[in-house]
């Protein structure tokens, strides 16, 4: 754990030590499977931490660079590549009620992951990490084992293909770990986006605004993410199917 009561060390040093500690998190399973079909991502963690005074007494060390500790940050990476990964494998259940000024029904959107805990982070592999100013970026691979490449294939032959985009702010000063944090404002950015997409979609399954649309929906491709204006704006593209329809006739 980071001490962080005293000087951090130089961010290449930090890049090295997440780096190290992701890979010893990650078994070597990986390697030994069948690599002709891997889904891969990069995922970022900004390093940067906001300084606290609580720590020092007398005159603070103005060279200090306050930091994300490195556990931390492995295990932010970590649980971001587990549920892109487990969205594009197995996928979401979602719930979606649009908005009836008349009816004085607020929009309801929903996502549960499908089958959680599904992927263990042990069968992931980080296959590089780069530094770019203060943020971490690591490349994360998941190779499909049997179980997992009839689950991906299934979305591809039986769903709509449909896409979006969302945002959400980048910070937003929630108390607690900041790379979980910062993990939480793409993960709220990336549901902004599908909700836009199945909303887009639904448009031409149903001309009648529904009461209640349940389906589920799987990532296409790894959500992409740019930081803009302070907020996290999300792209995707996903295959999406309906399971229900329930109408206002049915009530």
């Amino acid at each position: 754990m980071t001490d962080r009561s005293h000087r951090g060390p130089a961010m290449p040093a930090a890049a090295m030590a997440i780096a190290l500690a992701l890979t010893l998190v990650a078994t070597g399973a990986a390697l030994a499977q069948d690599r002709d079909v891997v889904l891969r991502a990069e995922f970022p963690v900004d390093l940067a931490a906001p300084p606290s005074l609580s720590p020092f007494t007398g005159v603070i060390d103005p060279a200090y660079v306050a930091r994300v500790p490195d556990g931390e940050a492995a295990a932010a990476v970590l649980a971001e590549a587990t549920w892109v990964f487990s969205g594009m494998v197995w996928g979401f259940d979602y719930v979606y009620t649009p908005s009836d000024k008349a009816r004085s029904i607020a929009e309801l959107f929903v996502i549960q992951p499908r089958s959680p805990g599904a992927l263990r982070q042990s069968s992931l592999h980080v296959a590089a990490a780069r530094l770019d100013g203060t943020t971490l970026f690591a490349t994360v691979e998941f190779c499909l084992d049997a179980a997992a490449r009839p689950e991906i294939e299934s979305w591809k032959s039986v769903s709509a293909a449909t896409q979006g985009r969302g945002m959400a702010p980048a910070f937003q000063g929630k108390p607690g770990s900041v790379a979980q944090a910062q993990v939480e404002a793409r993960r709220e950015a990336v549901g902004a986006a599908a909700r836009e997409a199945l909303r887009a979609w639904l448009r031409g399954v149903t001309h009648n605004k529904p009461r209640e649309v349940r389906g589920a929906f799987a990532f296409a491709s790894p959500p992409r993410l740019v930081i803009r204006e302070g907020s996290w704006v999300a792209s995707v593209r996903l295959y999406a199917r309906v399971d229900e329809i329930v109408s206002y006739g049915a009530y």
